[in-house]
Formats: C-alpha cells, sequence, structure tokens
C-alpha cells in the first residue's frame, strides 16, 4: 500500500466547512514578495508517522524507477511491485531490468542527485559534520527517503533555555549549490559583500544540555543512528524575522524544534513544528519562512547522518502498519533477524579474537580490527599493524602478551632481552671495537663536537620555543584551510575565510589573457603554449547580471563547451559588475577577495589563467586582478595573442577605470528615478533603406528556453536566464515580426497559464508581464510630466490651497523604483520549483 503524501495527511487550508477546527493561522513568507496564508486544524497536530513527500513529480518518476529495481532485487514480483508503488505492471516492467545509471534524469532532478550520496564527505567539501563508513549506504538510491513526523519525542521545557544561553551563536552566510556537482557556492548581495541568512548557527556538545543528550541518545537508539559518524548543529530564530531559505542536503536529517513553533516547509508543503517535536526526512528541499506575527524565539537542533543498509531497506518497504502507524510484523522480522545475525557474527569470532590476542594485540582493538575486515584474521593483522598496534613480548610471570596501554618501546623491550641473554658486550667493549673502526680526522672531530653537544647543558630559549611551534601551528592551520576539492567557492566554509587570505598563501604564477577579436583557434592555441588547466572568466556583468560578449564564440556556455572538451576547467567568476559600482569598487568587497584567493588557490596546483574581454591588458580591467595580486607578493603574466607573455609590473590605473565608480553611481541614480537614457542613436547609415532592409531580411534567431534553463550551473545563473527570457518574452510580444530574438519549445503548460491570465508558474513569464507593466508605468509618467511642460500643469497648481506649496505630482506607487527584474522576485513556478535556494 502506497504511503501517503505529506500536504495530503496535513490537509492545511483545504478543509470543508464544519468539518475540522481551526487552531491557528499564520502568514508567512518563503519566497520575497509572496505572501502565503495557511490555516492549521486539529488534525495536523494530530497527524504523526511516515509519509511520501517529493520535490515535483520529476522526483517522484525518477523515485519509482530506481525503487523498480531495488524491489526486483529484492525478489519481489512485478505485480508486488507496482501495488507498492501505485503504478501500473506496464510501468514497472519498463525500469525493473535496468541499471540505475541507464534511468534517465527526468527535468527538475538535478544531476548531483542521480550520483552516489556522500561524495563530499570524506573529508574535504564536508559541510553538515556527517561521516561516510563501510557500512553506510551510497547508492543513487538512497537519496530518497519518505517523510516522518514525531510529535512531543523531546518533551522538556529547559532544553530550549539550556541550548540558548550555552551555545556561541554566530549569524549564518547564505549558499547555493551546483546543480551538476552538489558542491557550495557563496551567496553575495548585488555590492559583492556575503549575504547572511536570518538567523544565528552555533555548534552542539555534549554536556550543554543534558535534557538534550538524553533526547539524542533516545534518537540513536530507536533509529539506529552512531553518534561517532553523525553531525550535529544548532540553528536559532530570535523571533518572526528570522528564517532559513529553501535547501536541501545529502544526507538524512533529524531536526528537532524547540521554543515558540514555528512553520517547517518541506517541498513547499507547511508542517507547523511545536516544542519537542521531531521531524525526520531524507534530500527534500526545506526551510524556515519569515512569520511576521510571531515574536517569540525558537531553536532547531539538526543531526545529520548517512544511513546504512538496514536503514535504507526499511524505508524501501511498509515498515508502518498503515492503520495505525506501528511498526510492522515484517519491520519486527527484519530487526530480529539482523539481531541474531549480529550476535552470530560476534560469535564465530572468538577463534579469531583468540589468534590476534595470542599475536600480542589487546582484545578490545582486535575486536575492533575483526569488524572492519568482516571476520579476516590476516586483513585484522594488517590493520592493526597500520594503526601503529605493534605487538609485544609476552610476559615470563604470567606467559601472556603485553597490553599496549602497559608495554614498554621496541628500542627498550630490544635492549632488556639482550641483557637477559648475558651476550651483550659492555660500553667499554663497545668503545674498543669502535676505535679499532678506521675514521678520518673529519669524522673524529664531528664526533668529537656531537658528544660535547651532548655532554654539555641543554639551555633553551623559551621565547624561540614558543616561536617555532607558532609558526607550525600556523602552516598546519594554513593547509587546513586549503582543503579543498575544486568544486564549488573555497570560501564558502567559515574556517577558509577565517584564517586564509592572498598575502599569507605561498607566491605564484598566473597568466592573463583577453580574446578580443580573435578566432576560437587561435585563442585555444595561444592558451595551448603555455598549457593552461584552469580558465577563470572575470569578464564584468551588467546591472542585469548578463555578460555581453562581441562574439558568439566567446559568450559563457560556448566557452564551458568548449574547455570541456579540452580538458579545462572553466568558471565564470565576474569581476566588476555594474551593480557593484565597477572594477576598482568590486574588487574591494568580499566577493572579489575570494576571487583573488581562489586564483591563487588554483594557481599553486595547476597552470591557471584568468580572462577579460579585450586583447590588450592595459585596456581592460583585468589589470585591477594583475595588481592585486603582485602586490600581494606573486607573479602575473600578461599573454599576448602571438603567445609571447609580458611580465606584470606596478601600473597608474588609467582615467576610465578611476571614474568607473562615479559614473556608474549616477547611472543607478537615474534607473531608479527612470531617467536613464537607453535610446540608441544610430548614424545616419544605419537609418538607411538598404540597412533596414538587410536587417528585415536576417532569419530571426530562435532560443530555445528549456535549453537555456537547463545550461543554468546554479541558481545564480538561473535567475540571470529567467530574466534575460522574460525580457525576450516581453520584446518579442511588442515588436511582433520585428523581433530580433523569439523562443521557441516553451511548454505547453507554460502557454496555457499565459493565454489564461495565471500567473502562478511560469517565473519568466510572470516577470515579462511585471516589466511590462513597469515600461507602460514609466511610459504614462513620462507624457505626464510632458504635458505638465506644456501648460497643462497650471491649472493643477491653481487648484493647490493658497499658502501652500505648488502641487509636486505623486508617486507612482504601482511601478517599483528600478525594473522589477532587479528588485523583486515572485514566488518560482514550474520552471524554478526543482533548483536549490
Amino acid at each position: 500500500m502506497p504511503l501517503q503524501r505529506l500536504d495530503e495527511a496535513f490537509g492545511v487550508g483545504r478543509r470543508a466547512e464544519g468539518e475540522r477546527r481551526v487552531l491557528r493561522t499564520y502568514k508567512w513568507m518563503q519566497f520575497r514578495g509572496k505572501e502565503e496564508v495557511t490555516d492549521f486544524d486539529e488534525a495536523h497536530f494530530a497527524t504523526e508517522g511516515i509519509f511520501s513527500q517529493n520535490s515535483s513529480e520529476g522526483h517522484k518518476e525518477y523515485q519509482d524507477r530506481l525503487r523498480s529495481i531495488h524491489l526486483r532485487k529484492e525478489g519481489m514480483e512485478k505485480a508486488a511491485i507496482a501495488k507498492a508503488l501505485g503504478r501500473s505492471e506496464r510501468f514497472v516492467a519498463k525500469w525493473w531490468q535496468k541499471e540505475p545509471k541507464e534511468i534517465p534524469r527526468p527535468w527538475g532532478v538535478h544531476e548531483y542527485l542521480t550520483k552516489d550520496m556522500g561524495r563530499n564527505a570524506r573529508g574535504v567539501g564536508s559541510t553538515n559534520g556527517a561521516t561516510m563508513t563501510d557500512e553506510s549506504a551510497a547508492d543513487v538510491a538512497t537519496w530518497w527517503r519518505d517523510v516522518e513526523v514525531k510529535r512531543k519525542f523531546a518533551d522538556d521545557p529547559v532544553i530550549y533555555e539550556e541550548i540558548l544561553n550555552n551555545t556561541d551563536w554566530k549569524p549564518n552566510n547564505a549558499r547555493t549549490r551546483d546543480f551538476a556537482t552538489g558542491a557550495y557556492h557563496l551567496k553575495y548581495d548585488q555590492r559583492g559583500n556575503i549575504r547572511w541568512e536570518g538567523h544565528q548557527a552555533g555548534k552542539y556538545k555534549p554536556g550543554l544540555s543534558p535534557a538534550m543528550d538524553k533526547a539524542i541518545q533516545k534518537l540513536f537508539v530507536e533509529y539506529g543512528i552512531a553518534d561517532r559518524t553523525s553531525g550535529i548543529i544548532t540553528n536559532w530564530y530570535p523571533d518572526g524575522q528570522g528564517y532559513l531559505g529553501s535547501h536541501r542536503h545529502d544526507c538524512w536529517t533529524a531536526l528537532f524544534s524547540f521554543g515558540h513553533e514555528r512553520i517547517l516547509t518541506i517541498d513547499n508543503t507547511p508542517l507547523l513544528m511545536q516544542d519537542g517535536d521531531l521531524c525526520i526526512f531524507g534530500t527534500q528541499r526545506h526551510g524556515v519562512p519569515v512569520m511576521p506575527e510571531i515574536s517569540d524565539g525558537r531553536i532547531t537542533l539538526v543531526v545529520f547522518f548517512y544511513p546504512n543498509e538496514m536503514q535504507k531497506k526499511g524505508m524501501w518497504q511498509t515498515i508502518t502498519d498503515p492503520e495505525t502507524m506501528e511498526a510492522s510484523p515484517a519491520l519486527g522480522r527484519m530487526l530480529h533477524d539482523r539481531h541474531l545475525g549480529a550476535q552470530a557474527e560476534k560469535g564465530s569470532w572468538d577463534k579469531e579474537l583468540l589468534a590476534l590476542q595470542q599475536l600480542g594485540f589487546a582484545r578490545a582493538d582486535a575486536l575492533v580490527a575483526l569488524q572492519g575486515s568482516h571476520g579476516d584474521v590476516d586483513k585484522a593483522a594488517e590493520l592493526l599493524l597500520m594503526s601503529g598496534a605493534v605487538p609485544e613480548e609476552a610476559s615470563p610471570e604470567t606467559g601472556r602478551w603485553k597490553s599496549e596501554g602497559h608495554s614498554t618501546s621496541s628500542a627498550s623491550t630490544a635492549i632488556g632481552t639482550a641483557s637477559s641473554s648475558s651476550e651483550a658486550p659492555e660500553d667499554e667493549q663497545l668503545a674498543r671495537q669502535l676505535l679499532e673502526v678506521p675514521m678520518s680526522d673529519a669524522e673524529v672531530a664531528a664526533l668529537a663536537m656531537q658528544l660535547e653537544e651532548l655532554e654539555g647543558p641543554r639551555e633553551w630559549d623559551p621565547s624561540l620555543l614558543a616561536a617555532q611551534f607558532q609558526e607550525y601551528e600556523e602552516k598546519f592551520t594554513l593547509e587546513d584551510a586549503e582543503r579543498w576539492n575544486g568544486h564549488g567557492d573555497l570560501m564558502h566554509s567559515p574556517f577558509s575565510r577565517e584564517h586564509l587570505s592572498l598575502e599569507k598563501m605561498d607566491p605564484v604564477t598566473l597568466y592573463s589573457v583577453g580574446h578580443g577579436d580573435m578566432l576560437e583557434k587561435d585563442f585555444w592555441e595561444m592558451l595551448q603554449c603555455h598549457s593552461i588547466r584552469v580558465l577563470y572568466d572575470i569578464r564584468p556583468t551588467d546591472h542585469r547580471g548578463e555578460l555581453f560578449a562581441r562574439h558568439q564564440r566567446f559568450n559563457v556556455q560556448a566557452l564551458r563547451s568548449q574547455c570541456r572538451a579540452r580538458g579545462i576547467f572553466f568558471k565564470p567568476m565576474p569581476v566588476g559588475r555594474e551593480s557593484a559600482y565597477g572594477t576598482l569598487a568590486h574588487i574591494r568587497s568580499d566577493e572579489g577577495r575570494h576571487t583573488l584567493v581562489e586564483l591563487a588557490w588554483q594557481a599553486k596546483r595547476k597552470r591557471t589563467a584568468f580572462m577579460g574581454s579585450e586583447e590588450l591588458w592595459q585596456d581592460d580591467n583585468r589589470q585591477v586582478v594583475a595588481e592585486e595580486l603582485v602586490k600581494a607578493g606573486h607573479l602575473v603574466e600578461h599573454v599576448r595573442t602571438d603567445g609571447s607573455t609580458e611580465k606584470h609590473l606596478t601600473v597608474q590605473y588609467p582615467d576610465w577605470l578611476l571614474r568607473e565608480e562615479d559614473r556608474l553611481r549616477l547611472l543607478e541614480k537615474k534607473r531608479q528615478a527612470g531617467e536613464a537614457n537607453t535610446t540608441v542613436h544610430k548614424s545616419r547609415l544605419e537609418r538607411s533603406s538598404e540597412a533596414v532592409a538587410a536587417r528585415l531580411a536576417r532569419p530571426v534567431e530562435e532560443l530555445d528556453a528549456m535549453t537555456e534553463l537547463r545550461n543554468a550551473a546554479n541558481q545564480t545563473e538561473l535567475v540571470v536566464a529567467q530574466r534575460k527570457l522574460a525580457r525576450y518574452q516581453r520584446l518579442a510580444e511588442e515588436k511582433g515580426l520585428l523581433a530580433n530574438k523569439v523562443l521557441k519549445n516553451v511548454p505547453e503548460w507554460v502557454r496555457e497559464a499565459r493565454h489564461c491570465g495565471f500567473s502562478g508558474s511560469g517565473e519568466s513569464w510572470k516577470d515579462a508581464m511585471k516589466q511590462a507593466e513597469w515600461v507602460a508605468a514609466k511610459k504614462k509618467e513620462k507624457a505626464e510630466q510632458a504635458a505638465g511642460a506644456n501648460g497643462k500643469g497650471e491649472d493643477k497648481t491653481s487648484e493647490s490651497p493658497a499658502g501652500s506649496s505648488p502641487a509636486e505630482p505623486e508617486p507612482d506607487t504601482q511601478a517599483p523604483a528600478r525594473e522589477p527584474e532587479a528588485e523583486e522576485r515572485p514566488r518560482r513556478g514550474r520552471w524554478a520549483r526543482h533548483r536549490e535556494v
């Protein structure tokens, strides 16, 4: 029997009149500018158990395909699998004989969700604190877990105050994930500074709250979670304005809620969590929205863990009774068999334990080694030797081997053995033997100096020792801060941001390149001359976040595909965008400094180049990046089009760079006031009939809407793509057949929503409608101002009361201060429902 969906079970906001009594009504806002109102009835608080929940139909489709394969390997028949999934036997027959890697990825499922779980959990890149073990399940099917709700699992009112008063709270930065690798990217505001979440984060340590320690142990016992492999963090929301954007983790999550009740959204389904409630889920998107009516605080304690095969198997079968939500007999048999198997496995290791103990290893160490090697004595002995547990001699009194804690070193053991055999020579005999060996004068002098140092008194300066140890500690800290796997952002880790800076890094050599009007072949040959393996695109973007390239071969998508074909790592990190007031202002921001550090990190390991748009570096903004790197002690080589290089020396910035910030600030003020003159003045040749006819004869450029969205690597690029498509859609509707660019491959449901006036789906099309309204309002405002200047406004002025100042035109409350694509974004529709936040 399929599990009930979470939104269907809660039924929030969908009750029949008089059937259920509403207990709470809250306003909340998950996305900026989109306010929701939800009624929580008595059934909502009484509902608990396990529920099915998916981010989208694509996720549900992909999950059922994987379950068909898994249940077939478990021995289930086709009809039974179809009944368990709620699908037809035809659906099961199509997928159940395939392998997980053969399953196509539906639209909306990120690429990293189709790879093994825990790829970033082994050392570098780990952010949740959980670690993978040999017992952890890591296949693709492990991503999917149903949602489980347990009301009042940790019902103790003192937990909130204990955690609040004993935790060191720090602000938490906003991040997004790469759609392909799952790596984290930092979020920056339009000025280039780190964007912070609306809550504070802390680390939980045993002892902060004794009552919470008991609740955590209860969780570990009931769900089989290992405390040594899980990560625990805490989040504090001081009031209803504290929030956490919708996101997902690459592990399973057990979330406790303490304090005032708050909404937890799971795939946009609101779940009202009260004090002591527990919610366990997999990789579903979740977040804490803004609730302006709440003034009290709330704390969540989150336990991250990677499931083992037993926990995964339980989630892939019917483990609860649909009527009572109690553990089913099948689950009881599974747990019983697992317990008996573990006991039988331990009982069969008596001989292996005795053999390892006879070799001199402690019983506890031998047991751990046998568990890691699954009972293989030879592998267990190798593990013990590799870990440094060396077997010691047998005690002459007991005849048993000494334990590691009471054993002496191997050198002392050898000396003791030699002395007990009465064959060891005395010191005088050793000295005589050394004298018989011929030695040169230099060797005698060196031996004499060494003996004097050993015999003389040792006087160590404490300050020198402290300085030496401090230097070692800084080096180790710097190495830890530079631990990164190359995916996402290096500086997304707070530890890296605290200890890593451009000046502290080892001097490296970087290359500066520019494409200009070069041919594609010449550009890649120029990079090949210097064996460039990493290319960073630092070309600035406009106020919309879009990059303008004079040639199609040098846009971001073309460069990304060309670098992938050549085995070159490519990453766009714009420096000097208009919203950050140019290059000089942007390079001083968090985003600019982080880009420089990441460039130096890459250059330390591979040949790295950063790319500008002009061939001559004197005419490009990349000279600012080169100047900052040289000031920090690094070397920058500017590559010419013929492959030769020019060493960068300290230079004076040109006037167009020094005045860029003032110019862009003035331009921003004009845009906000609606006074920016964006009209392009064309020459007489461009307005000629021949030029117009040639332009009309050119074929219309068609853009595939779905391809543009799929090419987005993360949420930031996705938003830019949506806004660009919105503008193209608006211009195509205004110009009709004269439009230069039109969209194709638009989903039918978007067309239907567009024609019927429904704005609940399609972020790009909602933006297009808002843009059109904004443009119309501005045109109307300008027309009224022009009419007032021609004398039509005198009548309005004369009607004002005596003694009052002339009436000013009322501000247009309908039109935003600037173009809505840069100011507000309504809630995402189906196009962006599957992306990360």
